[in-house]
């Protein structure tokens, strides 16, 4: 099936190694790239994914993957309505520092 995919200035192929690399990258605070293209490609990869048939550790990366892209739009329609969201620099947002670090557990088994 051919995806609508997100644009976003990380390109890397989607792989669980990948989504660790850059989960990782987040949690060290070096990442170049924006939380909102992090998870536009989190987005793509639940597209890119969708109806495949993963591996188990591919499956966990894909409900990750899912779970970060939910959860910025969760988060961020608390505090703003859709209205300001498409008027707002959506680079200078960041979700809370300690869910990455539960995404990277979870996705590593710990």
């Amino acid at each position: 099936m051919e995806w609508n995919l997100n644009k976003t200035s990380i390109n890397l192929p989607y792989s669980c190694e990948n989504l660790k690399t850059l989960l990782d990258t987040i949690c060290k605070k070096e990442n170049k790239f924006p939380q909102v293209d992090f998870c536009m490609w989190c987005d793509n990869v639940t597209m890119a994914w969708d109806e495949e048939d993963l591996d188990d550790q591919d499956q966990l990366a894909f409900v990750i993957a899912r779970d970060i892209e939910a959860q910025w739009d969760l988060y961020w329609y608390e505090f703003y309505s859709h209205e300001q969201l498409m008027k707002m620099d959506l680079t200078k947002l960041e979700l809370p520092p300690d869910w990455f670090k539960e995404w990277v557990a979870e996705l590593v088994g710990k």
